[in-house]
């Protein structure tokens, strides 16, 4: 489906009515759409099996359907290789929302770094979630303490075009002076990334997503013969001044199996996004269902309990709020940075 079919199709349908102020505080929804009204579908683009990205938008699919699925609309999380292809999704059409790191978010919205000639001018940010964490797990025996170890090396970079390929060049580059012919870098998502790891075919993979990453999980279940490279407070000045998206980020102990210490690595927010013709009442009730529902949902998925609720705008970068979560906020009287008004 085209981008101007599925931006007439969402207008001809906002039909949810005007939700009261009560329901901020209440789950009352607006009325049902009318008897005989067309579904239309909602795809929310993802990641891969193995990442965050995907588990979580079948959990937000799952309370809209549930929440507002008889008005009209029916949400579907939509498997993807990350960041850079759900963009494109969005700027082609194909998908209604996303979830995708803010850092290139903000590039694209702006046409800036990579996006150059490029812009993508429909992306609406939703709401600010939990930090990618930037994990390179290791094999032991291959002895990576540091960036520059990883020089020559068989490096899993993430799946061609992801946003984790694009941060892995950005952290080699700043960390390490690497480029790509530094390394031998390997193309794979990060079930596939933990499996050629398990294998001993490649030395080190990065798995930038929300904690516990089920990929990473599962290799530590299965193997104690890894280490994770962590970021040293060199590491994140050099970071502060080549990548100033980053921030610093303490991965719990016990986060992982037999993870007993704390570690201390690197993260950028990530978002859920909307296309801008998504109509503002539906933006604002899904808000309103995530922050009527975020406990029920911390309980299937980790990486909710991440999300900073009241500061939910915090690290986003380049494009606007969704009018519909401009008013959202407004009501809860969260302060709008103005570079975030469309």
């Amino acid at each position: 489906m085209g981008i101007g079919r599925l931006r007439s199709g969402l207008a001809a349908l906002g039909i949810l009515a005007a939700v009261s102020a009560a329901l901020v505080v209440t789950t009352e929804l607006p009325a049902a759409a009318p008897a005989g009204a067309a579904e239309r579908h909602l795809a929310i683009a993802t990641g891969s099996r193995g990442g965050t990205y995907f588990p979580v938008g079948e959990i937000l699919a799952k309370h809209f359907n549930a929440a507002l699925g008889n008005r009209g609309f029916r949400w579907s999380a939509r498997l993807s290789g990350g960041t850079a292809e759900n963009l494109e999704l969005l700027k082609k059409g194909d998908a209604a929302m996303a979830i995708a790191m803010a850092n290139l978010t903000g590039f694209a919205a702006t046409g800036t770094v990579r996006y150059q000639g490029n812009r993508i001018p429909n992306l609406r940010y939703v709401l600010g979630l939990w930090p990618d964490v930037t994990q390179f797990v290791c094999r032991a025996d291959a002895k990576i303490r540091t960036w520059s170890d990883l020089r020559g090396k068989r490096v899993a970079v993430g799946p061609p075009g992801s946003g984790t390929e694009f941060s892995s060049g950005v952290l080699l580059q700043a960390l390490a002076g690497l480029s790509w012919g530094d390394i031998v870098p390997v193309r794979l998502g990060y079930d596939e990334g933990a499996q050629a790891l398990r294998e001993g075919r490649i030395d080190a993979f990065n798995a930038e997503a929300g904690i516990p990453t089920k990929a990473v999980a599962e290799l530590l279940e299965t193997s104690e013969e890894v280490t994770f490279l962590e970021f040293s407070e060199e590491d994140m000045a050099r970071l502060a001044a080549a990548a100033p998206f980053y921030a610093r980020v303490v991965i719990p102990e016990g986060t992982y199996p037999g993870q007993a210490e704390p570690l201390g690595v690197a993260g950028i927010r990530s978002a859920l996004l909307a296309d801008e013709g998504l109509p503002e009442n539906v933006v604002y009730d899904m808000l309103t269902v995530i922050y009527a529902r975020k406990e029920a949902m911390a309980k299937e998925h980790a990486a909710f309990t991440k999300v900073d609720y009241d500061n939910p705008l915090a690290g986003l970068y380049g494009a606007p709020l969704h009018p519909g979560a401009v008013r959202f906020f407004t009501e809860k009287g969260v302060r709008i940075p103005p570079e975030l008004l469309p």
